[in-house]
């Protein structure tokens, strides 16, 4: 349903295991799926919690991520950050970016368009 003020409390959040790494060395995670294409027709948002994952993404879709607990090193253009609690990273479609969170680490992510995912 499209044009509805809505919330996502924290206590009503769903988490699904979160999988998909194909590459390299892969733990695990969940994500929460927030916003989707049954809310908007234009963007989409979720939490994610990453552990022991290093994974290279090759997006679909444009995507600004928020780093809400934790640290992971991310590597993209040629650039490294190690990013923590505050962190905001943007990845443009399509660009390579590789994740590296030997620990945990926990993030909101908000993607344009809506209806493209990455496995998982």
């Amino acid at each position: 349903m499209t044009g509805v003020v809505r919330c996502f409390p924290a206590a009503g959040r769903d988490f699904s295991p979160y999988g998909g790494f194909g590459n390299a060395y892969a733990g695990g995670g969940e994500i929460a799926r927030l916003v989707g294409p049954e809310h908007s027709e234009s963007m989409g948002c979720g939490i994610a919690t990453y552990r022991g994952v290093r994974t290279t993404w090759h997006l679909p879709f444009d995507e600004i991520l928020y780093v809400i607990a934790g640290e992971m090193t991310v590597r993209g253009s040629g650039q490294e950050w190690c990013v923590g609690p505050g962190d905001v990273l943007f990845f443009p479609e399509g660009v390579p970016v590789e994740y590296d969170a030997p620990g945990e680490v926990t993030v909101f992510y908000a993607k344009y368009p809506v209806g493209r995912s990455t496995p998982g």
